[in-house]
């Protein structure tokens, strides 16, 4: 019996010893690498350190925009009293197999409403997405959509209600907030102890008591952030744009790696460039992410830094706006509709871009434009505004005949041809080539666009002058504009090219869509000697060390060779619309030569279209100065609602104004300054309400 206890006893002993030794060699030869890494995960944290977003800088060195030290305000859901009734009924929306996941979200719906009794909040959660699901021993993907109903607890709901106060922000707004943050919980891309941002920018006296309050604020914290600030608020808001949030599918595709740089990659509470430069230049502009490996403790305080990679902030952005120029045009078109541009002859710089109405960046970093309003702010009419040119395509076809040598000597003007009429000159009168320049003659060109250059002559001179396609100016969502062919008619209404039709497009009428910054470029042609330049509103871009990348623009230039006598004739016709007796805009630019000293070539243009719905017109001015050694070409589009004004009437007088103020330094050489020192006096004067 005691030697059958003690054979017991060691078969005990001995199976233990095998089986803590099978454990341990299972816990350090097989699975000893995992614990290692998770050992030394549980000492070490990684955190990631931000950097500032490049700047915005005007030509003059303004600065436009640029990240401004912001706080807001975030809640880290397992700190909430009672989480786990906010995120039970969502975790079970995105509930998953080993293997399943989720393929794709096509929708995320939050809708926060008070309770029944007017007590309490109420969040219905929905979600619509694709999963990858197991169907046997293979995975298929099928569309499911799922909906939650959360009442807020009672106790979670008095900790919004108090931060909601304090930051100024509705409490419909931060339950919305934290349920879209509890949705990225749910496809695994954010944790449930990691902050999400509810309000942006509270101010500091927020902050302070957000922060300094713990014990009244569980589950809420302060994240200090950059907020995108553009000091100069709405002034040149369609050529900078304006900053966002990311979505969910543009943090999907960069949340790895962005403009070919982990570092720069997204993370959930990002902001992206909607438009302008802020979306074209972003990739430049986003800072590179440094990362700090710190030693923690068992409570995750940090013990020491073990190792630091320090963050690269983002390049500046030089544009060629020059902010004081700029500032005059937006004040010129301030009560209208439409758009400006004004660019240097030479070298394509872009002085001034406006598009009115326009809009405060300020004010859309957490709301999204209002898509119902009718004037649509958010559309730069300058590269997107699609208009036919009217008479100024005119000066597109004394090009093509000149160059051609199919111009007529002289017309015969009676008011009318082949059912077209003009109506723009006292008739019958027999004009020249100069004559229907600067008094706007249709008859003449009628006749050169049938006669002469015939409807390929003029899709030919078009194309080359850069209609019909984009111009490269660097801006998002730039429009090609419509130079119409036989071929495009027929695939469009499935008729052919009439007479007619080559009639209207020969006054700038018909099928044809131009930009104002088309034309703008078009009449720059006109003024430098025939050199199609590429206009561009981004001169150079510095990188952190200060090291510039200026853009090539010398490549960008394409000689038309035009000859010197058509480029002549025309300066002369033009300057004629502006100084001469029957020029369709003498009567706005009298006194122009002995008040600015210099003169001004342009052309008059009217064109009938649909507005908003109705029937209205396109009041252009365009043109370039000074006439003997052009400096700056312009072009100003207005459209009118309802009305018929024409170009001489709006548009003209516009262009005066923006000329008259144009700064010195663009006018270096060009005779009469004492007369425009003492004109811009006279102005400062009278802005100081002194006579």
């Amino acid at each position: 019996m005691y030697r059958y206890r003690v054979r017991v006893v060691l078969i005990l002993i001995f199976g233990g010893f095998l089986m803590v030794s099978t454990r341990l060699f299972y816990l350090q030869a097989i699975r000893g690498e995992h614990y290692r890494d998770y050992a030394e995960n549980v000492r070490i944290r990684r955190v990631a350190t931000e950097a500032s977003r490049g700047r915005i800088v005007a030509a003059g060195g303004e600065l436009l925009a640029f990240d401004a030290p912001s706080f807001d305000v975030a809640l880290v859901p397992r700190r909430l009293p009672e989480w786990r009734r906010l995120w039970g009924p969502v975790s079970r929306l995105y509930k998953l197999g080993r293997r399943e996941k989720v393929a794709s979200v096509r929708e995320v719906s939050v809708a926060v409403s008070e309770g029944a009794d007017g007590r309490g909040w109420v969040v219905r959660f929905g979600v619509a997405a694709r999963f990858l699901r197991r169907k046997g021993t293979t995975l298929e993907e099928r569309e499911e959509r799922g909906d939650a109903l959360v009442v807020v607890p009672e106790a979670a709901a008095a900790v919004v209600e108090r931060a909601s106060v304090v930051s100024g922000t509705p409490v419909e707004e931060v339950l919305r907030e934290l349920f879209e943050g509890l949705a990225l919980v749910g496809r695994g891309w954010r944790r449930l102890s990691e902050p999400c941002v509810v309000a942006r920018d509270v101010g500091f006296r927020a902050a302070a008591e957000l922060e300094s309050h713990e014990e009244r604020y569980p589950g809420v914290c302060i994240v200090a952030s950059a907020k995108r600030t553009y000091p100069y608020e709405g002034l040149a808001c369609h050529v900078l744009g304006y900053m966002q949030p990311v979505s969910a599918s543009e943090y999907e595709r960069w949340k790895d790696s962005y403009a070919g740089s982990p570092a720069k990659r997204f993370l959930p509470d990002d902001v992206v460039g909607r438009t302008g430069v802020e979306r074209v230049r972003d990739a430049v502009m986003r800072p590179a992410r440094g990362e700090q490996t710190l030693e923690v403790d068992a409570a995750r305080r940090t013990q020491r830094v073990l190792e630091e990679v320090a963050a690269v902030p983002g390049s500046d952005v030089r544009l060629t706006i020059d902010v004081e120029f700029q500032r005059v045009v937006e004040e010129a078109l301030a009560s209208q509709v439409g758009s400006a541009v004004v660019m240097e002859v030479a070298t394509g710089r872009v002085l001034a871009l406006v598009s009115t109405p326009g809009y405060n960046a300020n004010d859309l970093h957490d709301r999204p434009p209002d898509p119902h309003d009718r004037l649509t702010p958010m559309l730069n009419r300058a590269v997107m505004g699609q208009y036919p040119l009217g008479s100024a395509f005119k000066l597109l076809l004394a090009v093509g005949a000149l160059e051609e040598g199919k111009w007529f000597r002289e017309v015969t003007c009676r008011g009318h041809y082949h059912g077209h009429e003009c109506h723009n000159h006292g008739i019958p009168m027999v004009v020249t080539l100069h004559d229907a320049i600067k008094r706007s003659c249709n008859v003449y060109f009628y006749r050169t666009g049938q006669e002469m250059l015939g409807l390929r002559g003029i899709v030919a001179w078009g194309s080359r002058l850069g209609f019909g396609r984009r111009t490269g100016v660097g801006l998002p969502g730039e429009k090609a504009g419509l130079l119409p062919t036989e071929a495009w008619k027929s695939r469009r209404y499935g008729d052919r090219w009439y007479a007619g039709d080559t009639r209207n497009l020969s006054i700038g009428q018909g099928y044809l869509l131009v930009t104002p910054l088309q034309v703008a470029r078009f009449v720059a042609v006109v003024a430098n000697g025939g050199k199609l330049v590429r206009p561009r509103v981004v001169d150079k871009v510095v990188g952190p060390g200060g090291r510039s990348q200026r853009l090539a623009a010398e490549a960008a230039v394409e000689d038309l060779g035009l000859s010197p006598d058509t480029v002549a004739r025309l300066h002369r016709a033009m300057r004629g619309v502006c100084h001469e007796m029957g020029g369709t805009a003498r009567k706005v630019w009298r006194g122009w030569l002995e008040e600015q000293g210099y003169a001004v070539a342009g052309k008059t243009s009217t064109a009938d279209c649909w507005v908003r719905g109705q029937k209205s017109n396109i009041g252009w001015f365009v043109g370039f100065a000074p006439v003997g050694d052009p400096r700056v070409a312009f072009a100003v589009a207005l459209e009118h609602e309802g009305q018929h004004l024409h170009g001489a009437d709006v548009a003209a007088p516009l262009a005066r104004h923006m000329l008259a103020r144009l700064p010195e330094r663009y006018l270096e050489g060009i005779r009469g300054r004492e007369l425009r020192e003492e004109f811009r006096a006279r102005l400062a004067l009278r802005h100081r309400g002194q006579p």
